[in-house]
């Protein structure tokens, strides 16, 4: 740009070479400048002064002032008349009038631009800095959105276990537990085994995922994932060489005297994405269970004389229906298989106490932890409800159950 140009010298050559090419046209064509309207000598000084200032200006006004009288000596043959006439005076009065004069503005110009370009520059930097600090600054509002959103998921997340596990029935507990493991930890198949009260036997409670197929019954003295999580009363992670029927890790429902009463296992999850924040949450799903089922054994424990029968496990009807319930409900939800036996049974002339009495004592050792036994006195029925069974047993098993009411009688 012409009014950054700070190499003097090639203004300097610049004109050198103007007049130059001047003088030379001058001596070959004997040009009378003097004669012509408008003076080409007015346009050489108009031109370096536009361009390079009044420094240049006056320089070319100089050189042009000389080239003049050169020609006027050329043409008159003596300096007499130069001067003392107007018609040759006001050439003069011209060059150096434009050269003071648009030199002075051109430099003003150029001393001004020079400014303005050093305060471009300088925005420039300005500018950089800022555009730098805003990315810095839109890095950090997103992961403050990030983190935001993040905490308002991780309350929204709390409240819906607090909301799911805030029951005082323990089968709604185990029933919602593997609801959250299903929707908050994306877990492919969830089993919850409950611990026997010798602590080394589990029982099959609940599960959901068509594979792999849980074994009903796991024996705790046999080296497992099962063994390690009673062992050390935490969270295990399966180790390389079980089989894919073990879960991937499974967590311990303790009570309040850190005694476990169950067993979590989540399998079907993506190990790769498997992180601290899934075990964290696993972790807070099993702290919350432990407590809401501490109160819900504590309240069924104050009821278990509403629930069964005077001194039998036979349930009564009401309470019965509900676990059947629940049982329903899961087969719906998690696609896991029950059976329900409805037995009828004449009392004869039997006691309805002392029946259920007998009857309690003929089935006591038949009857798992988890299976449940009523008597329908309107119906005339004695019902055997067996979660995570197939009814393809039915047979079978209602073929023992006679058997054993045989032998007993």
């Amino acid at each position: 740009m012409i009014f950054r140009q700070n190499r003097r010298w090639i203004a300097w050559l610049e004109l050198a070479v103007i007049f130059a090419i001047l003088i030379v046209i001058y001596l070959v064509y004997r040009v009378d400048w003097l004669a012509w309207s408008l003076n080409p000598l007015m346009f050489v000084i108009l031109y370096f002064s536009l361009r390079y200032g009044i420094r240049i200006g006056i320089a070319t006004a100089g050189g042009a002032s000389l080239l003049h009288i050169a020609t006027y000596i050329e043409m008159n043959g003596d300096l007499y008349g130069l001067f003392d006439r107007w018609d040759q005076a006001k050439w003069f009065i011209s060059y150096w009038g434009i050269a003071l004069f648009v030199g002075h503005v051109a430099s003003d110009l150029r001393f001004r631009y020079s400014i303005l370009a050093d305060e471009f520059e300088e925005n420039k930097q300005h500018l950089a800095k800022v555009e730098e600090s805003y990315k810095d600054l839109y890095v950090v509002k997103k992961a403050l959105e990030t983190k935001v959103i993040g905490a308002q998921e991780s309350l929204f997340t709390l409240y819906k276990i607090a909301k799911a596990l805030d029951s005082e029935d323990s089968e709604i507990i185990f029933t919602d537990a593997v609801r959250l493991c299903k929707d908050l930890i994306q877990a492919g198949s969830i089993v919850i085994y409950r611990m026997n009260p010798t602590g080394d036997v589990l029982r099959l409670k609940v599960y959901y995922g068509s594979e792999p197929r849980y074994p009903a019954t796991v024996f705790l003295d046999i080296p497992s994932l099962y063994a390690r999580v009673r062992e050390e009363k935490s969270i295990q992670l399966r180790l390389e060489g079980e089989p894919q029927d073990i879960p991937l890790l499974a967590g311990p429902l303790l009570d309040q005297n850190n005694q476990i009463v169950a067993i979590i296992g989540l399998n079907g999850l993506d190990f790769v994405s498997m992180n601290k924040h899934t075990l964290d949450l696993f972790r807070l799903i099993l702290t919350w269970m432990g407590e809401s089922c501490v109160k819900a054994f504590e309240r069924e424990q104050k009821l278990n004389n509403q629930r069964y029968f005077p001194d039998t496990k036979v349930m009564v009807p009401e309470y019965f229906y509900a676990k059947l319930n629940e049982e329903t409900l899961r087969a719906s939800d998690f696609d896991q298989k029950f059976l329900l036996l409805q037995l009828p049974i004449d009392l004869g002339e039997m006691e309805e106490s002392a029946a259920l009495r007998e009857i309690n004592e003929i089935t006591r050792l038949m009857l798992r932890d988890e299976d449940a036994m009523s008597y329908d006195a309107f119906r005339g029925e004695l019902l055997f409800l067996l979660p995570a069974t197939s009814p393809e047993l039915a047979a079978l098993i209602e073929e023992r159950i006679r058997d054993r009411f045989n032998r007993g009688g």
